[in-house]
């Protein structure tokens, strides 16, 4: 498939990803987790890198197990636009739609539900309170975060809030993304 690339980027695998249409192209597990790895949460505004691959293993961890394989893939779209911090996104309604679009599209070609279900965006929720607490030290009152309970949550089994090198991250989602895949 040719893609100008004005409208699409070539990725780590060689396959041309179209953001016009994120449908088309035929997406390995390796053209998420590597980029996901390699990304950090809340724009590299941190002490120390932690990146979306790990926040998403930490989210199907919380989250009821009906719903783990959705919480790891529920960022899937970051692969391809990285990480824009949620205030961005609303500030540019046209970035969100794009982002659902490759979602939907990732969501069909992997097998997991789109639109999320609440359980996915609750876990979600709850991660990004930890990781503001206890990765960021943001010990602030947040109205994204009025009514959400996180705490004790970063006890949990399999839940790690350390940093972890990009290929280590990488490798934890490609194991947890082969133990759920339907």
């Amino acid at each position: 498939m040719t893609i100008p690339l004005t409208a699409g980027i070539t990725l780590l695998s060689g396959t041309m990803f179209d953001y016009l249409n994120p449908g088309a192209s035929k997406i390995d597990i390796n053209d998420i987790a590597t980029p996901l790895s390699n990304v950090c949460r809340f724009a590299g505004h941190l002490p120390m890198f932690y990146s979306v691959a790990q926040h998403v293993v930490n989210c199907s961890y919380i989250v009821p197990p009906a719903f783990a394989f959705d919480a790891l893939m529920h960022d899937t779209a970051e692969a391809f636009t990285n990480d824009i911090p949620t205030p961005l996104k609303t500030a540019l309604p046209v970035f969100k739609e794009l982002e659902c679009k490759i979602e939907a599209a990732m969501a069909e070609q992997f097998g997991f539900e789109y639109p999320l279900h609440p359980a996915v965006h609750l876990a979600d929720r709850q991660m990004l309170g930890l990781e503001m607490r206890y990765i960021k030290g943001d010990h602030g009152e947040h109205e994204v975060l009025q009514g959400i309970d996180f705490e004790g949550l970063q006890h949990m089994p399999g839940v790690c809030l350390t940093s972890l090198a990009p290929r280590v991250a990488r490798q934890l989602f490609l194991d947890r993304y082969e133990e759920l895949q339907p």
